[in-house]
């Protein structure tokens, strides 16, 4: 796995940092050296004071009364973490006798102490998504734009398994595709396939990250991540040319009645339950691709039950990657629906398999629905807990269940979907 500085992970701190080498500069002051860079980062809140905050005189008497050299002090250690960071980001030249800015640190340092708006996030995203890290093997890859199709691959992936865009040794689809694979497994599992130390591990899975959630780029639901529906809020997909391949690939709505719509799926692309590894015992095997098929089954029929309500009342209907979309020229309302096993583990699973789809589709309906607002609608084949639908009603997403033969639903299902269902009124 390629290394990468884990100093800093926020882009306002950045900025500060290289305010700070430019006042140091101009002072006169020796910016190469790690101790009076570290401490002027230190006093200016852009490096800490440790795991345990305390007053940064403190903290620097302490690290000058260490033995050793600067590899002791972190105040020091600090200072060539993050000099190597702006390094790999274009933003410095220390190959002279001081530290200079380039002309990029120089566009980033006016940003110190300024709110990241949509102009300095894009200066960002340009800056990250460049980077270029060299593999021990005369290899090169671009770990952000890496990142963001690793994301795109795998929705939902968890946070810290995004540190797999370090791994990858060059940006081919074959590297994409088996960090992709690798990406499915325990992170023990993953570090002792690719032969990585837990410390590396967790130093690879901070930065890019963290940088991903900061330019909008991603959508993070608890700890895990879906690609966002173009870079920033903002943005245009032609700017990041894998995000707007990835808007493309996403399988565009169609007209759907009551009767055609939850059609097409099969037990194949089904994602509702997982199915063993194939080295399991082939009966076992059987059984659960039949569960499957039977949970799409019920799957499909409840998509139609709300299809023939929204039907009926005049809205036009559509599928596409989501379940099922209802619309007219005021109102569209989003629908996911989700079966359950009665087991509280899959109940959490498909609760939070919900909450990332509805978020990460509803961009994608507001491209093709126009400016309107968008309603999220979720959809399960019985009553969930009522921890989850007070999660769901946090996040402004309607909770609905099927109870005997009609739905009932949490908090504001009467305002919204009283109009289709007769029993939430």
């Amino acid at each position: 796995m390629k290394g990468f500085p884990n100093q800093v992970p926020d882009l306002g701190k950045l900025a500060n940092g290289l305010a700070i080498i430019d006042r140091l500069n101009q002072e006169g002051a020796n910016s190469k050296s790690y101790d009076i860079l570290g401490e002027a980062l230190i006093s200016g809140g852009v490096l800490g004071t440790g795991h345990v905050k305390q007053p940064i005189d403190k903290y620097l008497k302490e690290q000058r009364a260490k033995q050793g050299g600067p590899s002791y002090q972190s105040h020091q250690t600090g200072a060539r973490g993050l000099r190597e960071q702006y390094r790999m980001l274009g933003l410095i030249d220390d190959s002279g006798l001081r530290v200079e800015l380039t002309e990029a640190g120089r566009r980033v340092a006016s940003f110190a102490g300024e709110e990241l708006d949509q102009s300095r996030r894009e200066y960002w995203r340009r800056l990250i998504r460049n980077i270029s890290h060299p593999g021990k093997d005369g290899t090169r890859s671009h770990p952000y734009q890496v990142l963001l199709r690793l994301v795109g691959k795998k929705p939902g992936i968890k946070r810290a398994k995004c540190a797999l865009a370090l791994e990858a040794r060059d940006d081919s689809d074959q590297e994409l595709d088996r960090i992709a694979s690798l990406s499915d497994r325990s992170e023990n599992d993953i570090r002792s396939e690719i032969g990585e130390t837990k410390s590396n591990w967790d130093n690879a899975k901070k930065i890019l990250p963290k940088f991903a959630e900061q330019l909008e780029d991603v959508i993070k639901v608890g700890q895990s991540f879906y690609l966002a529906a173009g870079p920033g809020k903002g943005g245009t997909s032609q700017e990041v040319p894998v995000l707007a391949e990835e808007i493309r690939r996403t399988r565009p709505s169609r007209s759907v009645t009551p009767d055609s719509i939850a059609v097409a799926g099969t037990a194949e692309d089904f994602d509702e339950v997982e199915l063993p590894l194939p080295t399991v015992d082939p009966a076992v095997m059987a059984a659960a691709v039949q569960a499957r098929r039977e949970r799409l089954r019920r799957h499909n029929l409840l998509v139609r039950e709300i299809a023939r309500r929204y039907a009926s009342a005049g809205l036009a209907l559509s599928e596409g990657r989501y379940d099922c979309f209802a619309s007219s020229d005021i109102v569209g309302i989003l629908n996911e629906v989700k079966t359950l096993d009665g087991t509280q583990q899959d109940e959490a699973i498909q609760v939070r398999e919900c909450l990332g789809q509805l978020l990460y589709y509803e961009p994608f309906v507001k491209k093709e629905s126009g400016d309107g607002t968008i309603y999220k609608v979720a959809v399960f084949e019985s009553k969930i807990s009522d921890v989850h639908i007070q999660i769901m009603q946090d996040l402004g997403i309607v909770c609905i269940w099927k109870e005997g033969q009609g739905f009932a639903g949490g908090h504001g299902t009467d305002d919204l979907l009283g109009p289709y269902f007769d029993e939430l009124r």
